[in-house]
């Protein structure tokens, strides 16, 4: 499909469904044939992980509902990381692939600027949603560990529901200001994303410091969580794998938007080109990727999810066994 027809099928479905004028600025200065190439593997992985995305977290979603050891606080923090992960998976990928293959086969369409716009909406509250959970579990480790006995009683769970309830109504805003001004999204995010990250590093990096400098004081045991009229004490080793577990999921957060960020910033500077289109596909991929992974790192990293999710697997494959060699009677 040549340069010249992709346009005018844009124009001509901007002209019944405004919602093509919103999509078309990723394509308008881009050469279509480079694009469709990288945008066909860029739909096979994101359906493929589409599934995975939706898998994984429901079962991590139904491991942390299980799960005794976790902390109240612990688990509504990764239940809103879960669920947004699991949003992506079974809302944005899927209608990401849907826009991204029609426009590579007939150029935007009505059905296809309603998918690409949904997608992109969708995506960028999601997205906004996982980023801010994760700031928030790396102040929750810092407080774990200066707060002490008081932890428990100043951070509740009701106070940890508020705030996530604040985060995903600015998830909601984000998702508002793609549609409402995308050149100010863009401003938003190249502002947000480095405060964010810098948030997340300063409290690992304080947590470090302190455990270091501690580390020689603390004869194996800190007290940290306070119970009802009594100090309970948490293993300094189990905080340490608790934060080092947290620590990996703000890595693979790093790795996933650092490549976005980059992008919105070269949009911002010098607007769209060939180039700029193809890798910002690719970044985008990258962003929805790291909802498939991080349920991996919680297996990997936290033991009794691991255990939960292996024992559910296993259940699962034993019931579908059992229906397939069930014999039939006569």
């Amino acid at each position: 499909m040549t340069q010249q027809n992709i346009g005018n099928a844009s124009i001509a479905a901007d002209e019944v469904n405004p919602y093509c004028s919103d999509l078309d600025i990723f394509f308008s200065n881009a050469d279509v044939d480079t694009l469709s190439r990288v945008d066909a593997i860029l739909c096979f992985v994101n359906a493929v992980f589409s599934f995975v995305a939706v898998f994984a977290n429901a079962i991590i979603l139904y491991a942390l509902y299980k799960a005794s050891s976790l902390n109240s606080t612990s688990k509504a923090l990764l239940c809103s990381l879960a669920l947004s992960d699991m949003g992506i998976g079974a809302i944005v990928q899927p209608l990401f692939v849907v826009y991204r293959w029609a426009q590579i086969r007939h150029g935007l369409e009505d059905d296809a600027c309603m998918a690409g716009f949904i997608a992109h909406v969708t995506g960028s509250g999601l997205a906004a949603v996982s980023f801010l959970t994760m700031t928030t579990i790396s102040v929750d480790r810092l407080l774990a560990l200066h707060l002490r006995m008081k932890y428990q009683a100043i951070i509740t769970l009701r106070r940890t529901c508020l705030a996530l309830a604040f985060i995903w109504t600015l998830g909601c805003l984000s998702g508002v200001s793609w549609k409402r001004d995308q050149r100010e999204h863009s401003f938003s995010s190249i502002i947000c994303i480095p405060i964010c990250f810098v948030v997340s590093f300063l409290c690992y990096f304080k947590i470090y410091r302190v455990l270091r400098k501690q580390g020689c004081k603390m004869a194996g045991h800190v007290n940290l969580l306070k119970g009802k009229g009594k100090i309970t004490e948490m293993n300094l080793s189990r905080y340490k794998k608790s934060v080092l577990s947290m620590f990996y999921l703000f890595c693979a957060f790093l790795i996933s938007f650092l490549p976005y960020f980059c992008l919105k910033l070269a949009v911002v500077m010098s607007g769209w080109n060939t180039a700029i289109s193809v890798l910002f596909s690719i970044s985008l991929t990258m962003v929805y990727l790291n909802s498939s992974l991080n349920p991996l790192i919680y297996c990997w990293r936290i033991t009794e999810l691991k255990q939960i999710v292996l024992q559910t697997l296993c259940q699962c494959f034993s019931i579908i066994r059992g229906f397939s060699f069930k014999p039939v009677l006569v």
